[in-house]
């Protein structure tokens, strides 16, 4: 079974994140994603939104909120909706699938055999591919920016352990595409490198993902986890695409 591996075995430059380390505290970073946020909903609209606004867009002026009384409500808004510890594995995990399904049943037949994803013009040949891909990486990027906004060791530690654990209620899913996406959040240099947030870890945590890590391998064109499938008879799930379009390309 493979081991949580070193910060020192990751590449350097995390790709979309740039870090300056602190002496004490490796919370001690500036953190760039790109435009990259919270996931965004199914409409389209950011997941966040600002709670004063939406009042002032629907209210006259005699009906406005006060500066600080917006200011106040958006503090209770933020706080109570999104706190990602608010919110159990098995919830995660429900929702996450809620959404990743309807892409994934979305992609044609022929947006696989035609390779389409792998063209220049992949958004008019191969759209729901490439849907599917946009819901992976939301997903991860999502997983690395809540662990990164904590603001202490301890509770960075414990919005870790819930990814994990929700990682593990994915597979229990069959949700193999979205277990990929959050052990590969959890694989990223910027992750990675809290070295003392990972040591706050339980053994049962630390298990989890070394055994997380392990199906998901890509060694032998992801090898594990097909052998994983046939052996779990499964009635249905949603896949990771990439271990069958690699095939498809090379073959």
């Amino acid at each position: 079974m493979s081991s949580v591996r070193k910060p020192e075995d990751m590449p350097n430059g995390g790709g979309r994140a740039d870090f300056a380390a602190a002496e004490d505290d490796e919370w001690s970073l500036a953190l760039e994603l790109d435009g990259v946020g919270m996931m965004d909903l199914p409409n389209g609209q950011s997941s966040i939104t600002t709670t004063a606004a939406t009042v002032s867009e629907k209210s006259s002026s005699s009906e406005s909120l006060s500066d600080k009384g917006s200011s106040e409500l958006k503090k209770s808004f933020d706080a109570v909706v999104f706190d990602v510890l608010k919110v159990t594995p098995e919830e995660y995990a429900g929702q996450i699938t809620l959404m990743d399904a309807p892409v994934f049943k979305a992609i044609q037949p022929e947006e696989l055999s035609s390779c389409g994803w792998n063209k220049k013009e992949k958004h008019s040949s191969a759209p729901n591919v490439v849907a599917f891909t946009r819901r992976f990486n939301q997903t991860s990027f999502w997983v690395v920016r809540e662990i990164l906004h904590a603001q202490t060791l301890k509770i960075r530690a414990e919005v870790l352990s819930l990814y994990i654990r929700t990682a593990k209620k994915l597979c229990d899913m069959n949700n193999l595409h979205a277990v990929m996406a959050v052990v590969s959040g959890l694989q990223s240099a910027p992750i990675f490198r809290l070295t003392k947030t990972w040591a706050l870890l339980s053994r049962k945590d630390k298990a989890t993902f070394d055994r997380l890590d392990y199906l998901m391998s890509k060694e032998d064109n992801y090898k594990r986890l097909r052998d994983y499938i046939s052996s779990q008879s499964m009635v249905s799930c949603i896949p990771y695409l990439v271990a069958y379009l690699y095939g498809l390309f090379t073959g």
